[in-house]
């Protein structure tokens, strides 16, 4: 009999227990988000370029096609004749563009017209039609205009391409070219390692914008949310040159073109979402209702 009493309170105590217990743990806990903060940073690396190219541009003019075309083409032949002549290392010629057109000029001629000798189907009211003088432009063939451009192209190192490119263009321009008309510098190699450093450079000035605004407004930076890089190929340097070799003086053709290849730059940027610590209080205890 005292061993069933005793069952029977033991069993009551659990059940109390187990009510107490769920009592307890009862009601809702509500977590608020991390803070965000998004930051974007820059990196930037200068490279070297290791192309380089010289356009030249050859117009010549004759009273026929036949004429225009051969004497653009001797101009031609010499200018590539002058740049093989300088046997630089990895340099190739080729023709860019083509042109023949027709040289025009507007010819003025007066015509002087009777209306009286017209038979006019119509009367024009109050007016009276008298001798009129007329204007009228005829275009007259003065020769054709043949248009050729040339570019030329080297591969080296930086000081290389500064000394080839300005051989290149006196070349062209005692061969008779007319015009230079740019100098453009490039970066034709794998730049992938150039990339990861601009990418390194632009995490680096991220995290650093991160931190700076965090502190200033009493918080830690406790975590990256996302991350999205970016990247952009160097531009080609492209200089606008305007130089003719008509006039210029023996003294002034005697001395070699200086030329001087600049710096390219590899640009990276990334956006970054950084999660913030928690203020005091952001996580709450609700109790149920």
């Amino acid at each position: 009999m005292r061993t069933l009493w005793m069952v029977g309170v033991c069993v009551m105590a659990l059940a109390l227990g187990g009510a107490a217990s769920a009592e307890m743990v009862q009601g809702q806990v509500t977590t608020i988000g991390h803070p965000m903060m998004s930051v974007s940073g820059t990196g930037t690396v200068e490279i070297a370029p290791d192309t380089a190219r010289v356009t030249a541009s050859i117009i010549t003019e004759g009273e026929t096609v036949e004429q225009a075309r051969e004497r653009n083409a001797q101009i031609a032949q010499r200018a590539m004749a002058a740049v093989k002549a300088l046997k630089l290392p990895n340099a190739t010629t080729k023709t860019l563009d083509y042109t023949m057109e027709r040289v025009t000029r507007d010819a003025r001629v007066s015509l002087k017209v009777d209306p009286a000798k017209w038979d006019i189907p119509w009367k024009v009211s109050g007016m009276e039609i008298r001798d009129s003088n007329f204007d009228v432009s005829v275009p007259v063939t003065l020769g054709y205009r043949a248009a050729n451009s040339l570019t030329v192209r080297l591969q080296g190192t930086r000081e290389e391409l500064s000394a080839g490119t300005g051989k290149v263009i006196d070349a062209l321009m005692a061969a008779g070219t007319n015009q230079i008309t740019s100098v453009a510098y490039s970066l034709e190699k794998d730049d992938r390692s150039a990339m990861r450093e601009a990418l390194t450079r632009a995490m680096k000035d991220a995290q650093a914008t991160a931190e700076a605004v965090a502190a200033a407004a009493g918080r830690k930076i406790v975590g990256v949310r996302s991350i999205n890089p970016g990247y952009a190929r160097p531009y080609m340097e492209l200089r606008q040159v305007q130089a003719t070799y008509a006039g210029r003086s023996a003294e002034a053709a005697a001395t070699p073109t200086s030329v001087t290849a600049g710096m390219l730059e590899v640009t990276a940027t990334v956006s970054v979402s950084y999660e913030l610590d928690y203020n005091a209080g952001d996580t709450k205890f609700l109790p149920a209702p």
